[in-house]
């Protein structure tokens, strides 16, 4: 039997759990009554159409309470400049909703994290999916033909427009109308087939992120200051677009079929003073390249469209989209067709005065809020932004994404790096990047170089002493370079110690332990190795490095340096002693083994792995003072190290300028020299469009120059800031390495007494016996 106190504390707690669930329930129905519906308009015409809403509805509530239980209490109009700044906006919770064509909202789906939630219906019986045509128009005075269109001027609605952009340049591009030279450059691809334009949004971040797309894409737009080649333009949308043509800016311009019915219609030119929007003066161009009347749009158009969607964050709660979608619904009981209150405004159709507006201007724009040929809104259900464009759009904009390239095959050299370069993979395609990405698996750096050389792959990140040996032995050619802040493309080498250790400098390395990046790098072998020759910490001879430098050091954590491709013998152990991985991975020259790399020596030396580290003269300042999130790194200050000098002194770790050891070129991707100047370019366009969006280490859900808490300088550098290209006449091993480092290279392969030319190994011993070998042979023969 339960005790009675148990009972009670069980009741009790059951109580207290039913408390806070109507409490949770009562604060989140609050939250979502308090909050302000905010719609995102972007031109002054709307602007004026959504203040008056704004008014009609207050008065609308003072005549019926009721309605309080469906209209926002505060409805706020957001006044923008183009629909792209509206979809930022949304994504930022700084707007709730706005009216767009499908394709722009496709776009809004796939880059700022929105989806829909009502749409737009033409007719007055119930579809499953509103349509219209998309259709060319131009003047019947001046023909158009399929011929002739490339010596024309063009008007297009905007950028990403369903009717407007996507149908016409998909089937102009599927029938080789248009061509395509550089990936991700449709617009460059657009404005060499047309002599002039208007393209409002083309100099949106999205298409245009280096902004050098031609200034022919905007040279037919009208707007005025901000509103110049925006959405929000005076030759904007469709409307704008069938004015340009119409008022012989344009000879072509692409529409939905029902604007030219709108805007040649005797109620719209009745409200004007122009006299030439009469149908009859405007032809429409078949696909075929026959013309028909603008009445023959079902047998002459480029494809048909589904309808304009209202759309929001796709991460509002389901209870606030619920009560959006209420007051839409309610918009059009009151302001509808047949709307209770559709004398005194109507939400489906554009005035040209609003009696809220102060200045009394005369509005000539149409489509305003909603399109002018909307009879009801209906409910979208389960529809995602995808499956509401449907298959035939998904075509076109594959069509629009072709690329004159193959995949791409970057070859990385341990799982973890696999690992993030399929993450690199994904995040480049959800930005619709061209051509395709794969990533092969290497193991190591020479594995890559020779896949690369045979044709298997084309792309690695290399240090500095591989690009001497991927040049030399396998003639690639480096193509981008890090850069790490200062544009230089170089960074400076320097000798880490901790500050209470003050018996050591750069000469009494002995019996020291120390902790080098890896072997045969420009950080971790070149440049150190140098320095120890240099201040006659030893004195080698032909192949005895390995062995001086297992007797200068107790220990060493050196990745790599017991690989027989680099050290013939595999000797002596205490090169590898110091390293932390276990089993297989440990010493490993890549980034399973977590010393490996100027960041991992760092690490050595902060987890008492050594008493010296050769790092790079940021990783001190970037894995201290809560830069870097790992667990090794944590409460780690930077004033407790110092940079050993070549004098003898010991400085703070930012004097680096006064206290290093040397400077080495940047880490830059390689490719081979086979390629020829295009191919060169299109994956340098993939690799600069991808830092576009993904260079930050703060924004998005993936960082190109971050590897996480786990590793470090997976395929990038985790310190670098950005990728830059390499000048074509740099583009070789010898003028990107520069003279003074390879010397420096070079005078190392006597000590170590492995062929750069070669995976094999020359040593004088085996040489010897090789020629006593041979000579004995031929005295026997004799």
């Amino acid at each position: 039997m339960v005790p009675l106190a148990s009972r009670n504390k069980r009741h009790c707690s059951k109580m207290e759990n039913l408390l806070l669930l109507v409490l949770l329930v009562c604060t989140t129905s609050l939250a979502a009554a308090e909050r302000p519906t905010r719609w995102c308009v972007t031109s002054t015409a709307e602007e004026i159409k959504c203040n008056q809403l704004k008014f009609e509805l207050k008065e609308a509530l003072a005549k019926n309470k009721t309605l309080a239980t469906v209209v926002p209490a505060d409805f706020e109009c957001i006044r923008t400049y183009d629909s792209f700044t509206c979809m930022d906006m949304i994504e930022k919770d700084e707007a709730d909703l706005v009216n767009l064509d499908s394709g722009l909202g496709y776009f809004a789906g796939r880059q700022h994290n929105m989806m829909p939630i009502m749409a737009e219906n033409y007719a007055t019986t119930i579809t499953d999916k509103p349509k219209y045509f998309t259709v060319a128009m131009y003047k019947t005075v001046d023909p158009v033909t399929l011929q002739n269109f490339q010596s024309k001027t063009v008007c297009f609605s905007g950028i990403g427009m369903s009717a407007g952009w996507v149908y016409p340049i998909g089937t102009l591009l599927r029938n080789s109308y248009i061509s395509v030279v550089n990936c991700n450059a449709i617009v460059k691809a657009v404005s060499n087939s047309f002599s002039k334009m208007c393209l409002p949004g083309a100099l949106t971040s999205f298409y245009n992120p280096f902004g050098n797309n031609p200034t022919s894409v905007c040279e037919l737009c009208t707007g005025q200051n901000e509103e110049f080649c925006t959405t929000s333009d005076r030759f904007a949308g469709y409307d704008g677009a069938f004015k340009c043509v119409a008022d012989g800016q344009g000879q072509i311009t692409f529409l939905r079929h029902d604007t030219i019915e709108l805007m040649t219609s005797s109620e719209y030119n009745s409200n004007t003073t122009v006299n030439a929007y009469l149908p009859e003066n405007y032809m429409l161009l078949c696909p075929d390249g026959t013309s028909a009347t603008v009445t023959e749009f079902e047998k002459c158009n480029w494809g048909e469209v589904t309808s304009n969607v209202i759309m929001t964050s796709a991460v509002r709660e389901p209870e606030i989209v619920t009560g959006y979608k209420d007051f839409l619904k309610t918009l059009e009981q009151l302001f509808g067709p047949t709307g209770t209150y559709s004398s005194r405004f109507k939400i489906f159709r554009s005035e040209t005065k609003y009696s809220t507006d102060l200045f009394k201007q005369t509005l000539t724009r149409k489509n305003l809020l909603f399109s002018d040929m909307t009879k009801r809104l209906m409910d979208m259900g389960t529809e995602t932004y995808y499956t509401w464009v449907g298959d035939n759009f998904n075509t076109m904009v594959t069509e629009m994404n072709r690329c004159p390239s193959e995949v791409i095959r970057w070859c990385v050299t341990s799982m973890a790096e696999k690992l993030k370069c399929e993450d690199m993979i994904m995040a480049f395609k959800a930005k619709e990047l061209q051509p395709e990405m794969d990533c092969l698996y290497g193991g190591n750096s020479t594995n890559c170089m020779e896949m690369i050389w045979r044709g298997d792959a084309d792309l690695i990140n290399l240090d500095a002493g591989d690009i001497y040996i991927a040049g030399r032995r396998y003639g690639l050619i480096p193509m981008a370079a890090e850069d790490y802040g200062d544009m230089s493309m170089k960074f400076k080498v320097v000798a880490a110690a901790r500050k209470t250790d003050k018996s050591t400098t750069l000469f009494n390395m002995k019996g020291k332990r120390s902790c080098q990046p890896g072997i045969g790098r420009g950080d971790g072998w070149i440049i150190p190795l140098n320095i120890f020759i240099e201040t006659e910490q030893f004195l080698p001879k032909d192949c005895t490095i390995f062995r001086n430098i297992g007797e200068l050091f107790s220990r060493s954590c050196i990745p790599g340096a017991l690989d027989t491709e680099y050290n013939p013998d595999g000797r002596p152990i205490n090169l590898c002693e110091g390293c932390a991985a276990g089993g297989y991975r440990k010493c490993q020259r890549n980034s399973e083994e977590q010393y490996y790399g100027a960041s991992g020596a760092f690490r050595c030396l902060v987890e008492n792995g050594g008493d010296v580290s050769f790092v790079r003269h940021l990783t001190v300042r970037d894995n201290t003072d809560g830069r870097n999130h790992a667990i090794w790194a944590r409460n780690r200050r930077s004033d407790d190290y110092e940079l050993l000098c070549k004098d003898g002194r010991r400085l703070n770790i930012d004097r680096f300028m006064e206290c290093h050891l040397g400077e080495v070129p940047a880490n830059a991707i390689v490719t081979s020299a086979g390629k020829s100047p295009i191919q060169k370019e299109i994956m340098w366009n993939l690799l600069n469009y991808g830092q576009q969006f993904f260079s930050s280490d703060i924004d998005g859900d993936f960082h190109m120059f971050d590897s996480g808490i786990w590793y470090t300088d997976l395929i990038f550098t985790d310190a670098a800031v950005r990728l830059m290209k390499i000048p074509e006449d740099r583009q070789n091993y010898k003028d990107w390495l520069g003279e003074s480092f390879i010397a420096q290279i070079e005078n190392l392969h006597r000590y170590t007494c492995v062929n750069p030319d070669s995976a094999g190994t020359i040593r004088p011993s085996f040489l010897i016996a090789l020629l006593l070998t041979t000579l004995t042979l031929l005295f026997t023969q004799l």
